[in-house]
C-alpha cells in the first residue's frame, strides 16, 4: 500500500495547526488558511486516504466562485464557500481535517 507523502504530512500538519474546534472561531480559521485545500494535491496522500482529501475539497468548493456584476473574480470558490458555512458545517470540516490528520500521521 502506498502510503502518504511527506508534502502531505507537512502541509496537513500546518494547516490542523492552525485551526481550533471553537465553533465561533472555526470559520475564521478556515478562511484563513484556505489555500490549503488548493495546495495539496490528493495525489500526495495514499490510495486510502485521498478520496476523503478529495471529499473535504468539494465540500469546500460547492458554492463555486463569487463574481462581481461585471463578471469578475471577487473570491475563489474555497473562500465564497466557507463564508456561507454555517458554525456547525465549518466545525465539522475542522473536525474531518483533524481526524484526516490522524490517519496520515498513523502513515508515519
Amino acid at each position: 500500500m502506498k502510503h502518504s507523502n511527506l508534502f502531505a504530512y507537512v502541509e496537513l500538519s500546518k494547516f490542523v495547526e492552525g485551526l481550533t474546534l471553537d465553533p465561533n472561531r472555526c470559520r475564521a480559521d478556515l478562511l484563513s488558511l484556505h489555500a490549503y485545500f488548493k495546495i495539496i494535491p490528493s495525489k500526495m496522500f495514499s490510495d486510502e486516504l485521498a478520496p476523503e482529501w478529495d471529499d473535504l475539497c468539494t465540500t469546500v468548493t460547492r458554492s463555486g466562485i463569487a463574481y462581481d456584476d461585471e463578471g469578475r473574480v471577487m473570491m475563489n470558490a474555497v473562500k465564497n464557500t466557507i463564508g456561507q458555512m454555517s458554525k456547525g458545517e465549518c466545525l465539522e470540516i475542522a473536525e474531518r481535517l483533524v481526524l484526516l490528520k490522524q490517519k496520515v500521521d498513523q502513515e508515519f
